[in-house]
């Protein structure tokens, strides 16, 4: 368990719920130390478990709610989500839920890093591809920010 994992969520046929997605296409482009690996677990849900078991770090990739500052770039742990971190309408159970299922199947979880960008509610179309502009802007950001935590 000595390996770090990059987990990217997201419905690229969505609008901005493919912020997750967007960050992974982005990532894959970029050279990286031996010991950490990239997942796109797209829409997943609890088959997301297995990227992060065999690992000591995963750093989780999403989007999250607008709670009125859409675009920008989040950085948390899963116990600084107290009463503030929601996942987009329409967007499913999320992360919460796979950590809450984390906790129970494995006993010796990962750290989790939770790397978000908050998008418009009205920016998450079913069918309808492609990031807005305030999301396409925050997908530099959270690689950097990624970029950022992997160098530590």
């Amino acid at each position: 368990m000595d390996g770090r994992h990059i987990v990217c969520f997201g419905n690229e046929l969505h609008g901005d719920d493919g912020f997750g997605v967007r960050v992974y296409q982005q990532l894959r482009r970029l050279a990286w130390p031996k010991d950490v690996k990239l997942f796109n677990a797209g829409i997943a849900g609890l088959s997301a478990l297995e990227f992060l078991t065999d690992c000591r770090q995963a750093i989780l990739v999403d989007a999250l709610a607008d709670t009125g500052n859409a675009g920008a770039v989040c950085v948390f742990k899963p116990d600084d989500t107290v009463g503030r971190w929601e996942t987009p309408i329409g967007h499913g159970l999320g992360i919460p839920y796979l950590l809450k299922a984390l906790e129970i199947v494995c006993e010796s979880p990962p750290d989790i890093i939770i790397v978000g960008a908050e998008v418009e509610k009205r920016a998450i179309k079913p069918f309808s591809p492609g990031l807005s502009g305030k999301s396409e802007r925050a997908v530099e950001k959270a690689v950097r920010t990624i970029q950022r935590l992997v160098s530590v």
